[in-house]
C-alpha cells in the first residue's frame, strides 16, 4: 500500500502526465487601422500551449488578417509551428460570392525535403449560365504537390433548369474519375447513382432526413460487389444524437462472411 500511495504522489508531481492545454483566441469586432489601413477589415490570433511538448512557449501561433480588394476578400494567415522545429506555413484564400481560390505553401524547416514551398492548390468557381437545361456550373480543381508526383484533379457540378433538382457530378480523380446524378425527389428524399468511369463500378446511394431540419436522416449506400451501408443519425433531444452503422456484407463464401456489422454510438456538443 505505502508503494503505490509513493508511486501515485510521484505522478501527481508531474503536472505533465495529466497533459494540460490551452487555446486562446483574439479577434477585432473593427477595422483595427482605419486610418493607416483602411483595406484591413479584420484581425484574428489563435495561440494553443500544450505543456507536456513546450513548457515555456506556445505550441502554435496562427494569426488571420482579411484584407477588401476590388476583387474580392483576401484572407492571409501565417502559421507558427514551435512543436515541429519552428515550421511555419502560409495560407492565402481569395473569395468572391461562392467561389474561392486559396493556396497552401511551406516556409519553414517542413520543406527541407522537398523541391517547391507550394504544398497545395484549391479552386471553386461558380457559373450561372443562361441555358434552361443547365442553370449552374461549378468548377473545383485541385492540385497537391506533397507526393512524389503531383496529384490533379477536378470536380464539375451542373444543375438542371427549372425547378433544380437534379445536379450532374462528374469527378475527374486521376486515380478513380466517377460520374454522379443526384435527384432531389421531394423534401425529404435524395438518390444518387455513381460510376466509376475507370472500371464501370456503380453504386447508389439514398438519403431520407427524419427532421425538417436535417440533423436526423437515414443514409444508405449500396456497393453491389460488396456490401450495404446505412447509417441512421437520430437527434437527441437532451442535445447530441445516436448514430447507428450499419455494414450487410454482400460477398463471401461463409456464413461468418455475411454476418452484419452494427454499431452504435453517442455524440456529444458541448
Amino acid at each position: 500500500v505505502a508503494s503505490q500511495a509513493a508511486a501515485s504522489s510521484a505522478w501527481m508531481k508531474d503536472i505533465s502526465s495529466i497533459r494540460p492545454k490551452a487555446f486562446w483566441s483574439l479577434q477585432t469586432v473593427k477595422s483595427p487601422l482605419p486610418n493607416w489601413l483602411p483595406s484591413l477589415k479584420q484581425l484574428k490570433g489563435d495561440f494553443s500551449y500544450e505543456y507536456h511538448r513546450l513548457k515555456k512557449i506556445p505550441s502554435w501561433i496562427e494569426t488571420t488578417a482579411k484584407f477588401s480588394t476590388i476583387v474580392g476578400d483576401l484572407y492571409i494567415q501565417p502559421c507558427l509551428d514551435f512543436t515541429q522545429k519552428n515550421s511555419s506555413e502560409l495560407r492565402l484564400q481569395l473569395m468572391r460570392g461562392t467561389s474561392y481560390a486559396r493556396a497552401h505553401l511551406v516556409l519553414g524547416s517542413r520543406r527541407s525535403n522537398s523541391k517547391t514551398i507550394l504544398k497545395s492548390m484549391t479552386g471553386s468557381f461558380f457559373l450561372n449560365l443562361p441555358y434552361s437545361t443547365v442553370r449552374t456550373l461549378r468548377l473545383t480543381p485541385h492540385l497537391d504537390l506533397t507526393q512524389a508526383y503531383p496529384d490533379f484533379s477536378c470536380l464539375i457540378e451542373a444543375t438542371t433548369g427549372g425547378a433544380g433538382r437534379t445536379k450532374a457530378v462528374l469527378n475527374l480523380e486521376y486515380n478513380n474519375p466517377t460520374l454522379a446524378v443526384v435527384h432531389q425527389l421531394d423534401e425529404r428524399n435524395k438518390v444518387s447513382p455513381e460510376i466509376s468511369i475507370y472500371n464501370a463500378r456503380i453504386t447508389y446511394q439514398w438519403e431520407m432526413k427524419l427532421s425538417p431540419d436535417g440533423k436526423s436522416f437515414i443514409r444508405t449506400k449500396v456497393d453491389p460487389l460488396q456490401a450495404i451501408y446505412i447509417t441512421w443519425t437520430d437527434e437527441s433531444a437532451q442535445g447530441g444524437s445516436w448514430v447507428t452503422d450499419i455494414r450487410l456484407p454482400l460477398e463471401g463464401a461463409t456464413i461468418e462472411a455475411l454476418v452484419a456489422d452494427v454499431r452504435i454510438k453517442r455524440q456529444f456538443e458541448f
